[in-house]
């Protein structure tokens, strides 16, 4: 409200919702340090710079908020950083992090969970590639970089290069989320081997004395 008001409030208040932040972000450590799996996913990692892209963002936030901050063309342009590092970077981060927790699990249930006991049923983590998420994740990161420099500066084709890095990312994105819906037409249910058949009490002692005997011959 004070944002839209230019309201000379909108300062201190920004602080405000710095501390909040910085409140949320100490929450999420204490989680971190206090689970059992060390090692982290890749969904984790998307959700986890999201929530690390929030620093940034905020003190930016800050010095756009100071009331005496004189109108040039590079604060104008820190501004349109400001709302693609947001929205962009932060919200599109986030999504993506929790689709890849939420999509597969979904997907398993529907597709293999009545499946259980009655074949060999795929885990999990194999619905997906781990390495389209690391190279997503790379160019999306190296995406929002290659954006954000030339936007500050004003370097439109800079920014558009940009871009086209982002687009890839979001490409790769899309075929791993294929990658895991295409369960729900193919499922890969394979047949559970057979038991062992186990001899009888009788059985087992005829198999023995055949043995002896033929020892003894």
């Amino acid at each position: 409200v004070s944002i839209l008001l230019s309201s000379p409030w909108k300062f201190p208040f920004s602080f405000v919702v710095l501390a909040g932040l910085t409140l949320h972000g100490l929450e999420v450590t204490a989680i971190l340090r206090a689970r059992k799996r060390r090692a982290l996913d890749w969904g984790l990692t998307y959700f986890l710079s999201a929530i690390a892209l929030l620093l940034p963002v905020s003190l930016l936030g800050i010095v756009l908020a100071w009331p005496k901050l004189p109108v040039t063309m590079l604060t104008s342009q820190l501004e349109n950083v400001y709302g693609f590092l947001a929205f962009v970077g932060v919200v599109s981060f986030a999504i993506m992090g929790m689709l890849y927790k939420v999509v597969p699990f979904l997907v398993w249930y529907a597709r293999y969970s009545k499946a259980i006991g009655r074949g060999k049923i795929p885990s999990l983590a194999s619905l997906y590639s781990s390495g389209l998420q690391a190279v997503s994740y790379w160019l999306f990161l190296s995406g929002l970089v290659l954006t954000t420099i030339p936007t500050a500066l004003g370097h439109e084709k800079g920014v558009q290069a940009g871009c086209l890095v982002l687009l890839a990312s979001t490409l790769v994105f899309v075929a791993n989320m294929g990658r895991i819906l295409s369960h729900l037409t193919h499922p890969r249910i394979e047949p559970l081997a057979p038991a062992p058949v186990r001899e009888t009490p009788a059985e087992a002692s005829g198999n023995l004395q055949n043995r002896v005997t033929q020892r003894e011959a």
